[in-house]
């Protein structure tokens, strides 16, 4: 019996988006409606955005009270891009708008991360099966790689205009070689990290420290007759600041390896971007990222991941539908000097 049952869904990646772009409110807009649809779908209220950065205007046709208005407001600045709610409703008797700021307490296990991971980085921690063609050694593989992993969110809080928060991530990332009878296990690496992060405005970022470590599967020691491998495991310390305008969004940063294995060399640089258009096919969104990593240890070869995916979105849970292209040095600890090559199809859970 297979070991992975993976399913391959055909994207359909050809639209056109000059119209999604004029239409798309941004993040924050699609944010705020969504936990309104949650808490209050039966108020019937609307997001919308407004000319300044972290401010959503609500609209409706009731006139609620300013306590209601207040809670709706604390719920919607607890956590993520919103920092400011204005109100526009049906009400008989013009009212000074009901402001609400991120709260000064501290939230313990809150429901969003502040910091959005990069979408086409391929060590960032997430639930996903892949169906990947290999080109790496001279050799066409395919490979079936599981993914399960999450980034947690602890404690937030607020420090001038922004939000803070501190988390915990782990994941573990395993390749099966497909052309095996029995389903090779190749390589496995695990991540553990400790991220912090911090919001204000459409301005977020994270400071990192986390580990990772690379095993080879017992199945291709064996079968491939290996007598000596790469003992790659290294601590890092790495940070990546984020501007998000309307439905793109940059990053950028770089960190180093504050320990490692086989004396690697410490230096890194990341960079790269995301484009999210709304209701493509229906409920169906579409976001295309890019993300670039160039580390010492490789010569500092620029690592291209290009990422494509459909999403499904419902109670603050999605499901991606993946197509990926690869193309630099691998990613896979065990295999880390090796070039490597690929395209890629996968589902995505997340939350």
């Amino acid at each position: 019996m297979k070991r992975i049952v993976l399913c391959i869904v055909s994207l359909c990646l050809s639209f056109s988006l000059a119209p999604a772009f004029a239409n798309e409110p941004g993040f924050a807009r699609g944010y705020a409606q969504a936990l309104l649809d949650q808490s209050s779908g039966d108020l019937g209220l609307e997001a919308r955005i407004t000319q300044d950065a972290g401010t959503i205007e609500i609209a409706g046709e009731q006139c609620l009270s300013p306590q209601e208005r207040q809670a709706i407001a604390q719920q919607l600045t607890g956590a993520g891009p919103i920092i400011k709610v204005q109100w526009q409703l049906n009400c008989p008797q013009p009212e000074a708008p009901v402001v609400a700021k991120a709260s000064t307490g501290l939230v313990w296990l809150p429901t969003t991360e502040i910091f959005r991971a990069p979408q086409a980085d391929p060590r960032e921690p997430q639930l996903a099966l892949k169906y990947q063609q290999y080109q790496t050694r001279g050799q066409h593989i395919t490979i079936g790689a599981v993914q399960a992993g999450e980034t947690f969110s602890l404690v937030e809080g607020s420090y001038g205009e922004g939000t803070w928060q501190i988390g915990l991530q782990g994941g573990i990332f395993s390749i099966f070689n497909q052309d095996k009878d029995s389903n090779d296990l190749t390589n496995t690496d695990y991540i553990v990290g400790l991220p912090v992060s911090y919001r204000k405005g459409n301005w977020s970022g994270r400071v990192r420290l986390f580990h990772q470590s690379s095993h080879l599967g017992d199945e291709f020691i064996l079968n491939d007759n290996i007598n000596r491998r790469l003992d790659i495991s290294f601590e890092a310390l790495d940070v990546l600041v984020s501007h998000d305008w309307k439905q793109l969004r940059l990053y950028g940063g770089g960190g180093y390896l504050v320990r490692t294995t086989e004396n690697l060399d410490r230096g890194l640089l990341q960079g790269g971007g995301e484009w999210r258009i709304n209701n493509v096919i229906g409920e169906l969104d579409l976001s295309l990222g890019a993300n670039f990593k160039a580390l010492d240890a490789q010569d500092w070869t620029i690592n291209q991941a290009y990422q494509s995916a459909l999403i499904f979105s419902r109670n603050k849970r999605e499901i991606r539908l993946l197509l990926e292209y690869y193309h630099g040095k691998s990613f896979n600890g065990e295999f880390f000097l090796n070039r490597l090559e690929y395209f890629g199809l996968g589902v995505q859970f997340g939350i």
